[in-house]
């Protein structure tokens, strides 16, 4: 289906959560992890990817997470759901002068539609960025 027909972007759910190499690094590993983090959500919006909403858990966990698998979530608007797989080899994949940053971090996807009509019928509209035309 070509963007034309398409009238909603598509949208993705970060899962993540913290692996050991962040829970036993200090905090000037953790600033310089948090950089690389910053910079690779940055070459994700070079690529097209815009970030909507993110969400830290840390209000109901500390430490890395139990039963629920994860403690921290974000929502992006992707270009097409093809794309996952390279967003996520930034974080699994060695670049000189670069963290491997899944040493730090876990993640998991979820790429699906907006529901158009929840979103019409409590918004007045779909939340969208403009699809490329």
């Amino acid at each position: 289906m070509n963007d034309k027909a398409r009238p909603w972007p598509w949208r993705m759910i970060v899962r993540g959560a913290f692996q050991d190499g962040w829970s036993l690094a200090d905090q000037e590993e953790k600033n310089q992890v948090f950089r690389e983090w910053i910079a690779i959500h940055k070459e994700w919006q070079s690529l097209g990817c815009r970030l909507i909403v993110t969400l830290d858990d840390e209000l109901s966990m500390v430490g890395q997470p139990g039963a629920r698998l994860w403690n921290f979530y974000s929502v992006w608007e992707v270009p097409d759901p093809s794309i996952v797989y390279d967003l996520l080899n930034f974080f699994r994949t060695e670049e000189a002068g670069r963290l491997r940053l899944d040493k730090y971090f876990r993640f998991e996807t979820v790429v699906g539609k907006p529901i158009v009509s929840m979103e019409k019928a409590l918004l007045g509209q779909l939340v969208e960025a403009q699809v490329q035309q």
